[in-house]
């Protein structure tokens, strides 16, 4: 009696591993996003979200980072649930203001790549413009 239940457990567990949709596998590791100030000014990264089609956005936790005119910004992501679908990745970040008085950084402003499928080792590329 042991060994039939332990044989249907086993015959439900492996029906179950191949039934798992391939947006279970883990195909949108190691995604990097590579973000170029084109503000010809100092900028500040202060968040990164991604779009996934038909399944909405989610958000990426980020250091506030700046990034000197003309450099650029990366960094390496596991995006859960974007495996194989259509992505997008946004940047909000804000420029250095420079007035008479005041040096200081502006509103939020977002920046996004264009939507592509995510796989691993992907690259999402952004330009920060003024």
């Amino acid at each position: 009696m042991i060994a039939k239940t332990i044989f249907a457990t086993a015959i439900i567990a492996l029906a179950g591993a191949v039934a798992t949709p391939s947006h279970a596998r883990g195909n949108c590791k190691d995604v990097y996003v590579v973000a170029e100030n084109l503000t010809g000014g100092l900028i500040k990264v202060i968040d990164l979200n991604f779009m996934i089609s038909g399944y909405g956005k989610k958000s990426e936790p980020i250091r506030n980072q700046d990034i000197p005119a003309g450099q650029s910004f990366s960094v390496t992501r596991n995006f859960e649930h974007a495996n194989e679908r259509q992505t997008q990745v946004t940047i909000l970040y804000r420029t250095r203001t420079d007035n008479k008085h005041f040096n200081k950084w502006s509103g939020v402003k977002r920046a996004s790549s264009e939507f592509q499928e995510c796989k691993r080792h992907r690259t999402f590329e952004v330009d920060l413009r003024d």
